[in-house]
């Protein structure tokens, strides 16, 4: 192929990198977002921490009520000894005695410590369920997302394929020591390493070419570089 032709080969090869380029892009994005959401995540730590402290509010109200299931037996037990007549001595009356009035005072502070224990309980319950519809509302809304994204991540993978089958065919034909100079601008010129030729300027940095630099992009052997962003020149006639 003369110069013209190979220009115009790399051009679409470029046409056809830049867009594999934001194929490639896309689908990194796509994947990423399909390995998590970090505001599901987020919310499924808060559900979880708040499940936790949840079960510590049971299990201290399981305590609690235990506590004072406990001190109940023990004062109904003394409670029947000081009402049964069945204790003569005063000394032991007035321990006795001395003893209900003892577990009464306990009882009514573990009555206070289970009802505020109760009530912290009650509230972490709450606050659990209000976290677990909170999430799943956000994975209800993640599924339909999830299930939209795995489309288009298909869709992508597919252009993909088509995009780099269309790239092996253009590359056919073309110098590898062009290809690696192509290449090699790509990296260094933003992806683009060939500038069509419109009206007499450089279309990528609009510098206005000389009749001397027009002339030789048309008719010569040897592709010809912009002397300002220093891309290939292509020239369409």
């Amino acid at each position: 192929m003369n110069t013209i032709q190979l220009a115009a080969q790399l051009f679409h090869l470029q046409s056809a990198d830049l867009e594999l380029d934001r194929l490639t892009a896309e689908l990194q994005s796509v994947t990423h977002t399909l390995q998590g959401d970090a505001s599901l995540k987020r919310l499924r730590a808060e559900y979880k921490a708040a499940q936790q402290q949840l079960q510590t509010g049971l299990q201290a109200q399981k305590e609690a009520e235990w506590a004072l299931e406990d001190v109940n037996n023990r004062l109904h037990v003394q409670e029947e000894r000081l009402f049964s007549g069945g204790v003569n001595s005063s000394k032991e009356l007035q321990s006795l005695q001395n003893e209900v009035q003892r577990l009464r005072g306990q009882q009514s502070q573990q009555e206070e410590v289970t009802l505020e224990v109760l009530d912290a309980a009650e509230t972490l319950q709450e606050m659990a369920q209000r976290k677990y519809v909170t999430l799943k509302q956000a994975e209800d809304m993640w599924e339909q997302q999830a299930a939209s994204l795995i489309t288009r991540r298909d869709q992508l993978e597919l252009k993909q394929q088509e995009l780099r089958r269309k790239r092996k065919e253009l590359s056919e034909g073309i110098e590898p020591e062009i290809l690696q100079r192509y290449d090699a601008l790509r990296r260094t010129k933003q992806g683009r390493a060939v500038s069509k030729v419109e009206q007499n300027s450089c279309q990528w940095c609009r510098v206005i070419l000389t009749p001397s630099e027009l002339q030789q992009v048309r008719i010569s052997q040897e592709l010809q570089m912009c002397t300002n962003c220093g891309r290939i020149l292509y020239y369409s006639r």
